[in-house]
């Protein structure tokens, strides 16, 4: 999908471009935005998104430690998540539960 971009601080990237006379013809940088909207929506809580409050997978909720505790939730819940924003993807846990990935189909 392609949007606003964001950097990691998830302050919007500009970009100034002026025309011959010094007026400002662009300045917000567009461009694929998938792994941005996937990694908002893994991050943000219910409520965090103001236009789609019922969006958020909030994994600190899902977290202790550095362990997730139950795979097939995490995953299930994460994906639900995921869908609900129209993101088709496949979410990956690793056996120990330290890491996960998400593939898009």
């Amino acid at each position: 999908m392609t949007g606003i971009k964001v950097d990691q601080d998830f302050n919007l990237i500009i970009d100034v471009v002026r025309d011959s006379t010094g007026k400002i013809t662009s300045g917000l940088v567009l461009g694929n935005i998938d792994y941005q909207r996937c990694h908002m929506i893994t991050i943000a809580q219910k409520g965090d998104l103001k236009g789609s409050p019922t969006l958020g997978f909030g994994i600190e909720n899902y977290m202790r430690g550095v362990v997730i505790d139950n795979n097939q939730k995490f995953k299930t819940e994460l994906q639900k998540e995921l869908k609900a924003d129209g993101i088709n993807a496949e979410v990956i846990v690793s056996a120990d539960g330290t890491e996960f990935k998400i593939n898009q189909k």
